[in-house]
């Protein structure tokens, strides 16, 4: 593991392969603040935490106040958060309801992932625009874009940014329909002007880094939106089609059945009845089919509902 300290009070903590099943380059980062320490994500499980717990013991911080921050509610963000009973988890108003909905089968699908037992905690404190601590000069604030519940954690003292999955190199994971709303949130990220930023899977990210996403995003857009040729012999963008189909049928689908859903079964149900493998991930499911045939099927589901 790489531990480096960034600013007057941040330390990014950096998997390498061996500790990442996932592979190297994961950081989660922690900011030793007047008042609480915050950690910003928990990878794998309370095993990827021993680290940071061995850190806080050897620097004299285990007994201060813990504040656990979700950057959004994907299963490699928050597995470990059971390694700090009594933290104080925070995330937003919709990452508490993301991961109640999806938690338990992101537990069966990505299984083999897992660092230790996982015990799903869900945030304590959420907030629905920003979230301050004064004292500290820290605040979380709604980013929307990779997932409809992305936030980020801004050092106002050190004008750092946790960016969560919000940037990557060379380009971002869309996991949520609204393209527009991820653009102005990485304009937004501009705008701020942080000295630096900490990136989940890219560890320290530029403005050139989000400008380059900016445009990764727009491009993405086109295509997503755009008719299938029938000459069209280039198989990424029907990959992208049959990605955002499914992003904007699944929120459908979600808004419409309300507290009646559960995603488990909806996800069992949907993918069983195209004769596959729910467990799998969607990206796998999605080879297994059309644009097309995808689409009708989403709408049946939709329509029956």
């Amino acid at each position: 593991m790489k531990i480096e300290k960034i600013g007057s009070r941040g330390v990014i903590f950096t998997y390498d392969a061996e500790e990442c099943p996932l592979g190297g380059g994961y950081s989660v980062y922690l900011i030793n603040g007047e008042k609480n320490v915050y950690l910003c994500d928990t990878h794998l499980g309370p095993e990827s935490m021993m680290p940071i717990k061995e850190y806080l013991a050897a620097n004299g911080l285990a007994g201060k106040p813990l504040v656990v921050f979700f950057s959004h509610s994907d299963w490699d963000h928050v597995w470990g958060a059971g390694a700090f009973p009594g933290a104080l988890v925070v995330g937003h108003d919709k990452c508490a309801q993301r991961l109640f909905d999806r938690g338990k089968l992101e537990l069966l699908r990505y299984a083999q992932y897992k660092r230790g037992e996982i015990e799903l905690v869900y945030p304590g404190l959420t907030f629905d625009s920003r979230l301050s601590f004064p004292e500290d000069g820290v605040e979380f604030i709604y980013a929307p874009g990779h997932t409809v519940d992305s936030a980020i954690c801004l050092d106002r003292r050190d004008a750092v940014v946790f960016v969560g999955d919000l940037v990557e190199k060379p380009e971002p994971v869309i996991s949520h329909y609204d393209l527009e709303t991820y653009i102005e949130t990485l304009e937004t990220l501009l705008g701020l002007a942080p000295k630096l930023m900490v990136s989940s899977h890219s560890g320290l990210v530029s403005s050139e880094d989000i400008e380059n996403n900016i445009q990764f995003i727009q491009d993405f857009q086109d295509i997503a939106l755009s008719e299938p040729q029938e000459d069209d012999a280039d198989n990424s963008k029907e990959e992208i089609r049959k990605l955002y189909t499914l992003l904007m049928y699944e929120d459908a689908i979600l808004q419409t059945a309300g507290d009646s859903l559960d995603y488990l079964t909806f996800q069992r149900e949907f993918w069983r009845s195209l004769d596959l493998d729910y467990l799998n991930p969607e990206s796998v499911l999605l080879q297994s089919l059309s644009a097309e045939d995808l689409k009708l099927a989403l709408e049946s589901y939709l329509i029956e509902l």
